[in-house]
């Protein structure tokens, strides 16, 4: 069988410039494992200094009473993999604010990035409400400079300046991704066929 031109994927309209809170996601033909399928909050992107992204759809494996066994409530909280670097560190990206969770860095409109991370225990040990309004993140995904903008260039992502954050927060995996890729409209619609692993196809 003649192999397919992965080059259907590129498209060749220009993407918007990536900033704190765009999201950037997977054309469906990347195959680097790390980012297969991934979709990015972009916490920071800077023409100097690289980029930093967490990865907000892949499952470790794990919840969060594996790492914080001594709080209450953290059996069914899932951890995610942020991305190949320090997977050791642990973010959380929440819509809980400042009011909430004091030092909180906003990311974009209704979603931010850390804070308070005495507070944030406290909430989940009183059993107040995470799911769909915090994930916690393993890891993150960074890029030196140009990186990013380059992989931009040759069509390994899209960029995405207004993401559904009902579906960042709330989904994870391939479906968050399908999600993802529909928002950007129906001449994204061919991603949505290729399959996930086309050798089985």
């Amino acid at each position: 069988m003649q192999e397919i031109n992965q080059d259907i994927f590129n498209l060749l309209d220009a993407q918007p410039t990536p900033s704190r809170g765009s999201t950037l996601v997977a054309k469906p033909s990347l195959i680097d494992p790390s980012f297969k399928r991934a979709v990015i909050v972009l916490i920071d992107h800077d023409n100097e200094n690289g980029s930093m992204g967490l990865i907000v759809n892949k499952f470790t494996g794990f919840t969060l009473h594996d790492v914080l066994p001594k709080i209450n409530n953290t059996d069914d909280i899932p951890l995610y993999l942020g991305g190949p670097v320090k997977p050791e560190m642990m973010f959380f990206l929440h819509r809980l604010g400042p009011d909430v969770i004091p030092k909180s860095l906003q990311v974009a409109q209704g979603l931010y990035l850390g804070g308070d991370y005495n507070v944030m225990k406290e909430y989940i040990d009183s059993g107040e409400p995470v799911a769909g309004k915090v994930k916690f993140i393993l890891g993150y995904s960074g890029w030196e400079k140009g990186q990013l903008d380059g992989e931009i260039d040759r069509h390994d992502w899209a960029v995405l300046n207004r993401a559904n954050l009902d579906n960042l927060m709330d989904e994870a995996d391939d479906q968050l991704w399908r999600h993802a890729v529909e928002d950007f409209g129906e001449k994204y619609s061919m991603w949505l066929n290729w399959p996930r692993d086309p050798s089985q196809n």
